[in-house]
């Protein structure tokens, strides 16, 4: 059953605290994802997979994909630390899949508030590569614990990411550790050595970004990795 909540101030950035977010007030951004068009290669990964079950949207923002796994999945729990982004993808969620999906506000970096074995696949873009080593192996652990024998990860790790003003600076966000793709894919492979696993190189395109007074070009690679819970 769909999760409501109140309107309420947006969520400050606090990288120190693996808190990412940009200050942004979601709840009052056009429907569009502020973070940018649906790439084309996770878009098409999504539509050829069997999804079905109870599925797990983890760090959700403001609903870039949301609705492609509410049309496939029987179920599905979209969690953010950030409220806005989530009143947001209520919002842009249509009235006819809204029975399908529910909310939970939740720091990712903690213990997550969900049950073991209780999830068919968990899903997460636009985040990951963000966190530390440790952090992210934390993350992945939790991952393990809520999915099922036989359950599927789909997640994208942004690499060699590059993000430029119109003046040439770049902006670095603290903490980050900005992977080359030779170093994404030994640690990839590490992390989840335990599943059965598939990881596709994939570039973005150039995107211009536009966050209250930022606005920058962003352009990366990244990992698209697909991995099985093994029985």
């Amino acid at each position: 059953m769909l999760g409501f909540i109140r309107c309420l101030n947006f969520m400050k950035p606090n990288e120190k605290e693996n808190i990412f977010t940009d200050e942004v007030d979601y709840a009052n951004t056009a429907d569009a994802s502020v973070w940018g068009t649906e790439d084309l290669a996770t878009t098409n990964l999504i539509n050829k997979t069997e999804i079905h079950g109870k599925w797990l949207n983890l760090c959700a923002g403001d609903g870039r994909f949301n609705n492609k796994f509410l049309e496939k999945a029987d179920e599905v729990v979209a969690v953010d630390i950030d409220e806005s982004a989530l009143q947001k993808l209520v919002r842009i969620t249509p009235d006819f899949l809204k029975n399908k999906l529910s909310i939970k506000t939740m720091n990712v970096t903690e213990r997550f508030l969900l049950k073991n074995a209780d999830f068919d696949g968990v899903f997460s873009v636009g985040t990951m590569h963000l966190f530390p080593k440790a952090v992210f192996k934390n993350i992945v652990s939790e991952i393990d614990r809520i999915l099922k024998p036989g359950g599927r990860i789909i997640i994208d790790f942004a690499t060699d990411i590059k993000r430029t003003y119109s003046d040439g600076s770049l902006w670095i966000v603290e903490n980050e550790p900005n992977y080359s793709t030779e170093e994404a894919l030994v640690f990839l492979e590490e992390v989840f050595q335990n599943y059965k696993t598939n990881f596709t190189v994939e570039t973005v395109e150039p995107e211009l970004v536009k966050l209250k007074e930022k606005e920058y070009v962003f352009t990366s690679n990244f990992v698209l990795v697909t991995a099985i819970k093994q029985n």
